[in-house]
Parts: structure tokens; sequence; C-alpha cells
């Protein structure tokens, strides 16, 4: 679907990431955890390719929808810059989202940076489906740690890893995780999202865990729809190899279908 959001409010949550809230009732009817926006920055041919953002939040009743992104070069900087009530170019929503189980299991959510911001969608999710929900969240010092707690409901517990031990856990929030599973943590599926040596790391352990575990992969797109093929990644599944559209196919795929 292409349609043109209007821009509700944009705030700056840290001095790397913004808030954006987008209304566009049809949009926000249709979005599920895991799909993202395809948006045109501006109106110039410069940045001249769409950018991916996933959706952080949706809210059917009120129209809008919520995005997190962090700045990281000209198009997210322009991005920033955008005021209320202008409109974006957006395209979506896109990809195959995240697949819970059913019925109250126990969930457990692992994030890395601004890979948090599709988790936060599933989180809010889950609970309505009355199921525990648990979420490790990992960035590299507390400057780059996003204000999670603002856009998740009480119940959900939070964890915390930096890298250099500004705030909770020192080290990897997949250090952080497997501590937590050492200490008798037993999740009955686990979703996450992050840089991909997160993602490739927490694939190889669950080799050996063999826990329900699904990935949304981080790549870049350029025309969003499957078309440029641009985004492939290899995937397994029993004996046969191939490759898949992060953007049309994913961007969730099951752990142990990514070869990395």
């Amino acid at each position: 679907m292409l349609s043109r959001a209007r821009v509700m409010e944009i705030t700056e949550i840290t001095s790397n990431h913004y808030y954006l809230l987008l209304e566009d009732p049809q949009m926000a009817r249709e979005s599920l955890p895991g799909q993202f926006l395809h948006i045109r920055i501006r109106e110039s041919l410069a940045p001249f390719l769409r950018r991916p953002f996933s959706i952080a939040g949706a809210s059917p009743g009120e129209g809008t929808l919520q995005i997190i992104f962090r700045l990281a070069g000209e198009g997210t900087r322009i991005l920033s810059s955008v005021r209320q009530g202008e409109f974006l170019d957006c395209l979506g929503p896109l990809g195959s989202g995240f697949k819970p189980l059913k019925g109250p299991v126990f969930s457990v959510l692992v994030a890395g940076g601004v890979g948090v911001a599709p988790l936060l969608f599933l989180a809010r999710t889950l609970v309505q489906e009355q199921k525990k929900v648990v979420l490790f969240y990992g960035a590299s010092s507390l400057d780059e740690l996003i204000p999670v707690r603002r856009f998740l409901p009480g119940e959900i517990e939070i964890r915390r890893a930096t890298e250099d031990g500004s705030s909770g856990f020192r080290g990897l929030v997949t250090g952080l995780f497997e501590e937590a599973l050492k200490n008798g943590l037993k999740p009955e599926e686990i979703f996450a999202c992050g840089p991909r040596p997160m993602l490739q790391a927490l694939a190889e352990k669950n080799k050996g865990w063999s826990y329900p575990m699904q990935l949304s992969l981080e790549e870049r797109m350029a025309c969003g729809i499957g078309a440029c093929q641009g985004c492939a990644v290899k995937i397994s599944k029993g004996e046969e190899t191939g490759c898949r559209l992060v953007c049309r196919d994913g961007p969730v795929f099951h752990s142990h279908e990514v070869v990395w």
C-alpha cells in the first residue's frame, strides 16, 4: 500500500534516536509486529532510495503508527528534521512478521540497539494475548539505550546490558541472556532483532538449546518489494538451500533456517 502518512509527532528520545508518530488509519489497521514501512525521505531526488523502518507500534483505534530510528546517515538526519503536520510518502506495511505460538506461553525477546523497535510492538501484542514477557535489551552504553519502558506496559520485565557496564549487565546482551538460561530461565519461544553478529550468535547457540526462535534480520534494501533482489539471504529448509528476500519473505525467519 502506497500512502501519504501525516507526521503527528517527532521527538528526540536520546542523543542518537528519534520517535516518529505517523497518522494513517489503513496502515495502522493492517500493520503486524515484525513488518516495516519503506519511507521516501523527501520529495526531491536526494536521497533517491526509500529507507526501511521497523514498525514499533500501531494503534488502529487512533489510526497511528510508531517508528523509532537511529541517526545513521544523511537519510535519517533529514527524517529527524520533519515537522508536525508534514506528510511522508510511505510504502507498507511490508514483509512477513512474527508468528507467536498460540496460548499463554512464556515469551522472551532479545534486542540489540535500535533492533528493539519491532520487539516493542511484538511485546505489547504478546501481553494482550496473556503471555508472560521478558525483554533482554542491550546497547554499547547507557547513552545508546532507548528508554523502552515508556513504550511498554509495566508487567513486562526488562533486563539491560551495556558493553561498557554503564547500565545493567556489563557485556553483550547475548551474554546476559545466556547467564539467565544457566540460572533457570525457561522460555517457550524466543524472538530477536539486532545486529547480524548478535543474531548469528543466538542462532548458533540455539542449535544446542533447540528453542522455537524467530529472528528479524536487518539488511539494506532498495525497493522493499522484491524487485531489485538486493536483500537476498541464504535459507536452508530441510535438504533444500536457496535465497530468500528479506523485504518480501522476511524480515522474520526461524533461526534454524538462516545460513550465516
